[in-house]
């Protein structure tokens, strides 16, 4: 594999031990991969850093690394992890402080303290550019949305290639594999404007498509919806990787590679066979997966002010980022509150304890990556609802 003379000073150990290191993984990785070469990266997003996923021996890691001077060369932000920094929730002390050390051992490298599953919603990614991203939804957005490209990283790789700004050339980092195999129509009579339905599409075009890469015909006007399609979608593909017809970037050159791709058609009323609410009671309703933007939160207080801030019959969570708080009024915030909607920030109820410390043990949701991942990661059953309308079950009861 190519390496340049700045990469060669890496690896020989010229910028120190940690760089060094770092650069044999990546270069034994690209070997094993085939790639022919190392790409520069503008940026990197870690995942997998909450304390109920890593641990002693992750938070180890990393606390080894910081401690050994290791510094991002690259602008990095990081996934959300097992707290609230704004609230304990009733987690455990010790869990809290733990997450707390792996939080701060990312400070010390240099790492953007985001904590969000959504940092693209924050920052604007140039076309054709390489980045490293873990956190499957976000590889799945910008890769769609930014023609942004990367690979579903593992999050411990990411670090590595934050601290020497490289990832080796190979999969979705080659125009030759971004080339689309598979056409996927959905055939509708309006814009899609339900996210339940278009996780469930989502999930559906990664079980039909497999390994291909699908170029996707699609109505929608709401980036929610986006968000949703392709966060299920990724949850169930191999590589979080499609091209969405007048949307993505470059999307006509795209088309004009593909080489007679398998035409599949999908119907919204078919998709909406599996959405059947399945039935039996909640403790309560949590939306933010992946969490929520300014979009979806002022569709919540346009639905709470319509009831007239009524007090919801159970308590709705809702995971969302400082950087959407920074834009609410307090008064609103209180207001939210006050009908019994809480603001969850920095976290991901699969990555948390949060749901079993707030004595919750089935929840109303309707992102399909959430079920997928609730009863498997934290043990919590669910209810799927329609969107917005998750919130007619607690205040139209």
């Amino acid at each position: 594999m190519y390496l340049d003379k700045y990469e060669e000073r890496m690896l020989r150990g010229d910028y120190g031990d940690v760089v060094a290191k770092a650069m044999q993984v990546i270069v034994k990785v690209g070997e094993v991969l085939k790639a022919d070469r190392l790409v520069e990266i503008e940026t990197a997003h870690i995942a997998g850093v909450s304390y109920l996923t890593i641990g002693d021996p992750g938070l180890e890691y990393l606390e080894d690394l910081a401690g050994s001077g290791a510094r991002f060369h690259v602008f990095t932000t990081v996934n959300p992890v097992g707290i609230d920094i704004a609230n304990n929730w009733g987690i455990d002390e010790k869990f809290v402080r733990k997450q707390w050390d792996i939080i701060n051992a990312l400070r010390s490298m240099g790492a953007s303290l985001w904590l969000t599953c959504t940092p693209y919603e924050y920052m604007r990614l140039r076309p054709r550019t390489y980045h490293a991203w873990a956190e499957s939804n976000a590889v799945a957005y910008i890769n769609a949305v930014y023609d942004a490209w990367t690979e579903k990283l593992p999050g411990p790789f990411v670090v590595l290639s934050a601290l020497v700004g490289r990832v080796p050339r190979y999969g979705l980092y080659t125009i030759e594999n971004r080339i689309p195999t598979h056409m996927v129509k959905v055939n509708q009579d309006k814009a899609l404007d339900n996210p339940l339905i278009a996780g469930l599409i989502g999930k559906r075009i990664a079980e039909v498509v497999g390994d291909g890469k699908p170029y996707l015909i699609i109505k929608s006007n709401s980036n929610a919806v986006i968000k949703q399609l392709l966060a299920s979608y990724a949850t169930y593909s191999p590589h979080a990787f499609m091209i969405i017809g007048d949307l993505t970037p470059n999307y006509r050159n795209y088309l004009s590679m593909a080489d007679k791709p398998e035409v599949i058609e999908l119907d919204v009323s078919e998709v909406m066979k599996d959405a059947v609410v399945r039935e039996g009671d909640f403790d309560a309703v949590f939306l933010g997966c992946p969490h929520y933007g300014i979009e979806e939160i002022t569709a919540v207080i346009n639905y709470v002010s319509g009831k007239g801030w009524r007090r919801a019959t159970k308590p709705v969570y809702i995971a969302t980022t400082p950087f959407v708080l920074k834009q609410l009024d307090p008064d609103i915030v209180s207001k939210l509150r006050g009908s019994n909607i809480h603001l969850v920030l920095s976290t991901c109820p699969v990555v948390s304890p949060f749901l079993k410390s707030v004595d919750v043990n089935r929840v109303a949701v309707e992102s399909v990556k959430q079920m997928y991942y609730l009863p498997k990661m934290v043990s919590i059953n669910y209810v799927s609802c329609y969107g917005i309308e998750c919130l007619d079950a607690v205040f139209n009861s």
